[in-house]
């Protein structure tokens, strides 16, 4: 009997975990969602002392907590702490999902590679977050050349998630992907071309609801080429556009401040 009140529990904290996520993506106002949210991930933290087995919940929990630190942690410390506390929970959360995904990071790139091709398909959202839990983490910690070692580690995972499912996540594998492509200038590696076609094909299967997409085309890609023209319409077009998409909301709300801010440091950024 106590088992089943033990499971019954878990499944109520998965659900609620669940839910929670699904409310912050919906709300429209940021500041509500950067004062409460941290209210909430204590308590799916205290939930997962009781039960650290629970990967679903853990899961969430990381891509919560990832979320809060890249939204709303303006400290560079404080950010690192948090994408920190995030991908450990993604790692125990992946690992205990799908075994094939405990320390996979273990050994050289190659070994990294060969694992990779060992993961089962069913795998790839456990993977999913995972890869973009870590990226964030990289961003967090770009001053540690460390951190920045595990990027190729970072791409091989999203590229086999995008490879097995390229839909996943309305596209936004594909936004991760050129990110990281659009981050480091060609001479070290990077590849804007590609980032650009990641980019266009992230906007085109997410229907353009995805306002983040165009907001990073012109931070990441955009500056990088020093293309105004280019910078100045994706800009506009986000502030310009309707943010009240499902799931999008939240994210839109913060594209259209961020894009309003660009476009006000466009002549300090070209000239």
């Amino acid at each position: 009997m106590l088992s089943g009140c033990g499971a019954l529990i878990d499944r109520a904290t998965s659900n609620f975990a669940a839910d929670l996520e699904q409310a912050v993506v919906n709300y429209d106002e940021p500041m509500i969602v950067e004062r409460g949210l941290p209210t909430f991930l204590l308590i799916l933290e205290a939930r997962l002392q009781a039960n650290p087995g629970n990967a679903r919940t853990r899961l969430t929990t990381a891509e919560l907590t990832g979320t809060y630190a890249g939204l709303f942690a303006e400290q560079p410390q404080r950010q690192r702490r948090l994408a920190t506390r995030a991908l450990d929970h993604a790692r125990r959360g992946a690992c205990d999902a799908v075994a094939a995904l405990c320390r996979i990071d273990d050994g050289d790139f190659e070994a990294f590679e060969a694992r990779l091709q060992e993961l089962p398909t069913a795998a790839v959202d456990e993977a999913y977050v995972l890869g973009t839990v870590w990226a964030a983490w990289i961003a967090a910690s770009s001053d540690d050349f460390r951190a920045l070692a595990d990027l190729p580690r970072v791409e091989a995972l999203l590229e086999w998630v995008a490879e097995r499912d390229p839909n996943h996540d309305d596209g936004a594998v594909w936004l991760y992907l050129a990110v990281l492509n659009s981050q480091r200038p060609p001479a070290a590696g990077g590849r804007p071309d590609l980032a650009r076609e990641q980019f266009e094909r992230a906007r085109r299967i997410s229907q353009g609801r995805n306002l983040l997409i165009p907001v990073l085309m012109a931070d990441e890609y955009a500056r990088l080429m020093f293309d105004r023209d280019l910078f100045v319409e994706l800009l506009e077009g986000v502030r310009d556009a309707d943010p009240q998409q499902d799931g999008y909301v939240l994210a839109n709300r913060i594209a259209q401040q961020r894009a309003r801010d660009l476009l006000d440091q466009t002549s300090r950024i070209f000239d």
